[in-house]
């Protein structure tokens, strides 16, 4: 589908003595909301200009055989990311010397027949990156997660740029996070699920995950929903390039963050006019980010992952002494069911459950690293009854207490 869009101007008995309109050619695969927004920005920009006139081609396989694209009569191009191939290096062919812009691109695939006469606008994917982490650390969240492509090593500079930023923007604010490795196979889908599914149990719950762009997180949110993790009690999911068509139709709907499309168009049509007139101009230029648009992936209604949160936070505190889910309950101004709901969703297990689990983990702690009697352990961690941690202590590692302390000084001669 092609269009030819010319500004209306005032006829005048000078008219012929005008110089010639810049032609320039909008190429872009309109299927994408961020293609859509780069070439609103185009637009805004060369219709503010008298002496331009554009032609947009994209986004219909008809497109591909435009008749600018085997004519001579081209100034200027500006090409948007996903665009058909073929077409752009048809046009290339036939003007061989009119200049490029290439807007929000993969830098990798910049074609060889346009070096020397380009140029390109590339989303700061550290901007992309920063702003989802103090995103997710807004939300009091201490764990953390990155989800790219399904090409692992070989993903494009974008992805690996993204990643990156993640984990410096987290670790400047003294945090770590883990990142998705996928299987050796890009093409084997369902390896991917599988080992997408694993990798998500794995994370510390509750947590925030940045997936790198909308359709990448749809994969998340089946696996997430396939291994019956809550979103967003457990999980907070954050993806990049809001895209509505599919952000506003998800099970919970998706946060996104929006770059700034249309002004990455403005600066691709500001750069390429630079290049007809002869001006200075850039080779690389940056957008960066428009706004973070909160759905429900990240919203807690019931405030269910913030209250687990302060909750185990208390328990570990105070879980030597009498702690109940009572008296935790009191402490945050909820009532115990209440609690142990929110207890439940977020770390999968009761508030007795974890209790125990912490306390175990300070027996082992104590046998190993200091010389208390075991007979004193338990009353030091709260038990009524010695028997009682005994017990427990048995179960869960096989060993009495004084054998599994002599293996752990042995282990660590």
């Amino acid at each position: 589908m092609c269009y030819n869009l010319r500004m209306r101007t005032k006829k005048s008995k000078s008219a012929d003595s005008r110089p010639p309109r810049r032609r320039i050619l909008l190429l872009a695969d309109f299927a994408y909301a961020s293609a859509r927004s780069v070439a609103s920005g185009v637009i805004g920009a060369v219709s503010a200009r008298p002496d331009a006139t554009f032609v947009i081609s994209g986004g219909h396989p008809d497109s591909k055989d435009s008749e600018y694209a085997m004519r001579r009569e081209i100034d200027g191009v500006i090409t948007c990311e996903s665009v058909y191939d073929a077409a752009l290096r048809r046009v290339l062919k036939a003007n061989p010397r009119c200049p490029v812009v290439f807007a929000s691109v993969v830098r990798e695939q910049v074609p060889q027949e346009a070096k020397g006469r380009s140029a390109v606008v590339l989303c700061d994917n550290a901007s992309v990156a920063k702003a989802a982490a103090d995103f997710l650390i807004r939300h009091d969240l201490a764990h953390f997660g990155y989800v790219g492509t399904r090409l692992g090593q070989a993903s494009p500079s974008w992805d690996r740029e993204r990643r990156e930023a993640f984990a410096a923007a987290l670790a400047a604010r003294g945090f770590s996070s883990s990142a998705y490795a996928p299987p050796p196979s890009p093409a084997d889908a369902d390896a991917d699920h599988a080992a997408l599914a694993t990798w998500l149990k794995t994370l510390p719950k509750p947590c925030g995950v940045f997936v790198s762009y909308d359709l990448r997180a749809l994969a998340v949110l089946n696996a997430l929903h396939a291994e019956g993790i809550a979103v967003p009690e457990q999980v907070q999911l954050v993806s990049a390039d809001n895209e509505e068509w599919l952000c506003e139709h998800t099970s919970p709907t998706l946060t996104s963050i929006e770059p700034d499309f249309e002004g990455c168009g403005r600066i691709a049509a500001e750069t390429l006019f630079a290049m007809i007139d002869g001006g200075k101009w850039e080779a690389e230029r940056t957008f960066g980010v428009l706004r973070i648009e909160q759905r429900m992936s990240t919203t807690d209604l019931h405030g269910s992952a913030n209250r687990a949160v302060r909750a185990r936070r208390l328990l570990r505190a105070q879980m030597c002494g009498n702690v109940s889910s009572e008296s935790l309950a009191a402490q945050l101004g909820c009532s115990r069911r209440m609690l142990q709901l929110s207890y439940k969703a977020v770390f999968g297990r009761t508030v007795q459950e974890d209790l125990i689990e912490m306390r175990l983990e300070k027996a082992k702690r104590m046998l190993a690293g200091s010389d208390i009697p075991a007979c004193e352990i338990p009353e030091r961690l709260g038990f009524e009854s010695p028997d009682h941690l005994m017990r427990l202590f048995k179960r869960q590692t096989g060993m009495t207490m004084l054998q599994w302390r002599r293996r752990a000084r042995a282990a660590g001669r």
